[in-house]
C-alpha cells in the first residue's frame, strides 16, 4: 500500500462517500420486503389456512360471512383477505371489558 498524499484526500473521500452511499441502497434495497401481488387461492387452499373444513367455508360463502370473489362458478379468495377475516374475530379480554365499562358508567 502506497503512502497517501494530502493532495489526494479530497478525491480518496469522495470516492468513499459514493461507495458508501451505493452500499447503503443496496442494504436498503434488500431491507425492503418485496411483495408479491395477491394471488387468489382456492377453497382447499382456505381449508388448509384457517383449519376449517370445506363445507364450513361453502356455509359462509352463502351466508357472505367470509370475504370471497366469484368469477362465473368459480370461487376466488386471496390470502390477505381472509387473515383480515380472521382478525376481526378478535375476542375482549376481561380486562379491557371492564375498561370499557368503567369508560361508560363514568360518562354517565
Amino acid at each position: 500500500m502506497e503512502a497517501l498524499k494530502f493532495d489526494q484526500l479530497p478525491n480518496l473521500v469522495a470516492d468513499l462517500k459514493n461507495e458508501v452511499l451505493e452500499m447503503k441502497a443496496l442494504l436498503l434495497q434488500k431491507a425492503e420486503p418485496q411483495q408479491e401481488p395477491d394471488k387468489p387461492i382456492n377453497i382447499k387452499d382456505v381449508a388448509e389456512l384457517t383449519g376449517l373444513t370445506v363445507p364450513t367455508l361453502y356455509g359462509y360463502v352463502q351466508r357472505n360471512e367470509i370475504p370471497f370473489n366469484k368469477k362465473g362458478n368459480r370461487l376466488y379468495f386471496f390470502n390477505s383477505d381472509i387473515i383480515s377475516w380472521i382478525k376481526t374475530g378478535k375476542q375482549k379480554t376481561l380486562k379491557e371489558l371492564a375498561s370499557e365499562a368503567d369508560a361508560f358508567l363514568s360518562n354517565k
